[in-house]
């Protein structure tokens, strides 16, 4: 479980590690676009928060209004994407990232675009009658769906393990107040939890998934582990405390999802991305079970096709 002392320590590291220029990345698959706006950093992240998560330097200021013009023409040029995914170095809707003529500038833009499908990727608590109103006046010929943290439903291992604060009670508050609005809820959810084992990893992510769709999740974004460098968790898998998840494992977790919510899954960070860094790299998960570029195909397989039996089918045969 986790060490204070250690995540003060992580914290301290964090602190000298300077700042950017960058303003933003971007990836697509053909399918969904999505926006990462740089920013002063996740909150979280700063008080040691979420020992896997990071998305590399935070900027000294955040961005200009005219920024975010700049960066939504140069990026949506050219394509034609079916999804819109927006985030920030932690939360879209954080002020203290995101000030609110941001997001107003942000959401003109998007009103403006042709792409129906408009995904925020949040955290809950930054969720509020006044966000939803905003989106609700500006987007109201979109399908709009606001993507949440959870990664697991279990409070102990959240704390304990990854770091993680979050109240299960004010989650379900904040899907119902999203739902409220006839937005949809996405939540992120995790397998391979560090400091357990691996048969409880597994039952984690299977009963995290069952609670989300018991409690109003329309879609969960199942992740495997990245390990990605300037984390906490990074420096524990250098020490030999933590090993990457294996692709056999995963897809174990696959096949353990009950039937009735094969169709609503989809599949995040499976190895066919990273982020970039000067010296290290993610460490993906172990692919030795398998030919890698079967696996990426099954993966995109499994995303692109939301048929239950064809789902089905795929996990059968792999």
């Amino acid at each position: 479980m986790m060490d204070k002392e250690l995540i003060k320590e992580h914290i301290a590291l964090k602190n000298k590690r300077g700042f950017t220029n960058k303003k933003y990345d971007t990836f697509f698959d053909g399918k969904v676009l999505q926006i990462c706006f740089y920013s002063k950093g996740c909150r979280f992240s700063k008080n040691g928060n979420c020992i896997m998560c990071d998305y590399g330097l935070s900027r000294k200021d955040n961005l200009k209004s005219n920024d975010i013009k700049e960066i939504m023409a140069k990026t949506i040029e050219g394509k034609t994407p079916k999804v819109l995914l927006i985030n920030s170095l932690g939360s879209i809707f954080d002020y203290v990232e995101m000030p609110k003529e941001n997001i107003i500038t942000l959401l003109d833009c998007i009103s403006k675009t042709d792409i129906n499908v408009i995904v925020f990727e949040s955290h809950y608590t930054s969720i509020n009658k006044e966000i939803l109103d905003l989106i609700n006046e500006k987007l109201k010929d979109k399908e709009i769906e606001i993507e949440l943290g959870f990664e697991s439903y279990n409070d102990v291992y959240r704390r304990k393990c990854l770091n993680k604060i979050i109240d299960n009670e004010k989650f379900k508050e904040t899907i119902s107040l999203i739902k409220d609005y006839g937005f949809k809820v996405e939540a992120n959810c995790l397998f391979g939890m560090p400091f357990i084992s691996l048969n409880k990893q597994i039952e984690d992510t299977i009963e995290s998934i069952k609670w989300l769709f018991d409690n109003g999740a329309d879609l969960v974004n199942l992740f495997p582990m990245n390990i990605k460098p300037y984390t906490l968790l990074y420096k524990l898998y250098k020490e030999g405390i933590y090993k990457p998840v294996k692709h056999k494992d995963f897809i174990t977790v696959l096949k353990s999802i009950p039937i009735e919510y094969i169709d609503k899954v989809y599949l995040c960070w499976y190895g066919n991305r990273t982020l970039d860094y000067s010296k290290d790299e993610t460490v993906l998960p172990i692919t030795y079970d398998y030919d890698y570029e079967m696996l990426m195909k099954f993966y995109q397989d499994f995303n692109i096709h939301k048929d239950k039996d064809y789902r089905l089918n795929l996990l059968k045969d792999i």
